[in-house]
């Protein structure tokens, strides 16, 4: 089952690992998880999350300029749907490829895509962001407000703020989780690292079943592959002058 899956090769990722040596990076995610609940793109974001946001903008605008011919409803929101792809991306390659802890930085970072796009939705009426467009710089066309033109022409511009919101709570729940399976890990870690190597080879080799050793054919109900022997103490009517032939038989006793 994919449980039993995961659960194994959590097994095998954990084993031989100092765990001690993590807990610097798990308090270093708990900080970057607390300064992601107070994000504000109204005031100046602090350095370690200005680094990935300003990538993310790069991200956003080129987004704009490579979509260009595309509907203009796609255009506006390629900016955006970039964003969550690229944070969506990284979890599900750190996952595939089986950096266990790495995965609590990129479920950070696809949280903080959610503040991102998802402020910037919730922002579609009252429009208080300061808007930057790399592309209207360079046509020298006035910058407009992405997803206030979406959810207008989609008819959804009442629901923008609900939309917007429910995105920054989605990326909350994804940076809770990041923290909570690092801590997961980190218990793994230290209680793998208490286990004798004898058992922990023993472990493995019954969690692999490629390691398992195959039942003998004569045990699963088969012909065996050896015939019967017929002489020596292995056979069924041991006689002992089949193993001596110079040895005379033993004279029959009238009882």
């Amino acid at each position: 089952m994919p449980r039993d899956r995961f659960q194994n090769a959590v097994d095998a990722y954990v084993q031989d690992k100092l765990w001690y040596w993590y807990i610097p990076l798990w308090l270093f995610g708990i900080y970057i998880f607390i300064k992601l609940l107070g994000f504000d793109m109204l005031t100046n974001l602090p350095f370690v999350l200005l680094v990935p946001y300003s990538f993310d903008f790069m991200l956003h605008e080129i987004s704009h300029i490579v979509t260009a011919f595309f509907p203009p409803v796609l255009t506006a929101s390629a900016g955006s749907v970039s964003e969550l792809l690229l944070g969506s991306g990284l979890v599900v390659g750190a996952f595939y490829w089986r950096n266990y802890f790495a995965s609590m930085f990129c479920l950070l970072w696809f949280d903080l895509t959610c503040q991102s796009a998802g402020t910037y939705m919730a922002d579609a009426i009252p429009q208080r962001l300061p808007l930057v467009s790399l592309g209207g710089a360079l046509s020298g066309q006035d910058s407009i407000h992405d997803w206030h033109f979406v959810f207008g022409k989609l008819h959804m511009l009442g629901m923008s703020s609900f939309i917007g919101n429910s995105i920054r709570v989605i990326g909350h729940l994804a940076g809770l989780c990041g923290v909570a399976f690092a801590t997961w890990l980190i218990y793994k870690m230290a209680a793998a690292a208490s286990v004798p190597k004898a058992e922990k080879n023993l472990a493995a080799a019954m969690s692999n079943p490629e390691h398992v050793v195959a039942a003998p054919v004569a045990l699963r109900g088969s012909k065996p592959i050896y015939p019967e022997p017929t002489r020596g103490t292995l056979a069924p009517h041991h006689d002992p002058t089949l193993d001596n032939p110079h040895q005379p038989a033993a004279a029959n006793k009238e009882p």
